[in-house]
């Protein structure tokens, strides 16, 4: 879908919403027409809509991003942490056997060591 605003940072205030015609504006500018103003609140209803259908996901990461995974079974055979490379397949295993950083692996093996 085609972005219809952006956000810039300024110091103190709030993100800016900016309309994609290079105003930066606080409030709506004079110059959107209604169709610009229903444009974007489509574009959100699609979002609302997508997120009900449970179709929008929030990912933990970017794809490709490295991350660490637990290789072995505790207690059972000896563990390893190691990287790989975020897939979307890995979803589901973010948190139990994938992880964003090496500290939370190692927190995950020794829990696992433990029961």
């Amino acid at each position: 879908m085609e972005r219809l605003t952006e956000r810039i940072k300024r110091p103190q205030k709030d993100d800016l919403i900016v309309y994609t015609n290079g105003k930066y504006e606080d409030t709506i500018p004079a110059e959107m027409t209604n169709d610009d103003i229903r444009a974007v609140l489509k574009k959100l209803a699609d979002y609302e809509d997508l997120e009900e259908q449970g179709l929008l996901v929030r990912l933990p990461c970017k794809v490709r991003t490295e991350v660490y995974y637990i290789l072995g079974i505790p207690n059972k055979t000896p563990c390893t942490i190691d990287k790989c490379v975020f897939k979307l397949s890995d979803i589901d295993k973010i948190g139990e056997s994938i992880f964003l950083t090496r500290e939370e692996a190692e927190k995950k093996l020794e829990e696992m060591k433990s029961c």
